[in-house]
């Protein structure tokens, strides 16, 4: 049997990769967007279930315990996490040559207010 022989011309040969179609500094910014925004979105479900969780199974005179102030630190890495998410949305979507869809747009600025309307609800609960 014959072995095949491989064209020097194509080992030597580099890859070619075309040009980035954005600015790399545009692209860390959208991905530390997208991450500010997703980790809002699971530090608010974890606080819904969590609290969810402290009000089935926990007696109601026993309020302040170890898990509501968990929830409660959730709730603070939430707003901040998602303040940054907010604030970034306008200014990741102007710097962009493509956009983001406008229903991810309006789903990172839900998100992203989502756990000022749950401190607000909590605030005004007690």
């Amino acid at each position: 049997m014959s072995k095949k022989r491989r064209s020097n011309k194509k080992l030597s040969r580099s890859e070619v990769h075309p040009p980035p179609s954005e600015p790399q500094s545009i692209e860390s910014l959208t991905v530390f967007w997208s991450l500010c925004i997703f980790a809002t979105l699971v530090l608010v479900i974890v606080f819904m279930l969590l609290r969810a969780s402290v009000a089935l199974w926990q007696p109601a005179e026993d309020t302040n315990n170890t898990w509501t102030g968990f929830a409660n630190l959730l709730l603070f890495s939430a707003i901040v996490s998602g303040s940054i998410g907010g604030i970034l949305t306008p200014i990741v979507q102007s710097q962009r040559k493509r956009r983001a869809p406008k229903s991810l747009q309006f789903a990172a600025v839900a998100i992203a207010i989502s756990p000022w309307i749950l401190l607000a609800l909590l605030a005004a609960r007690s």
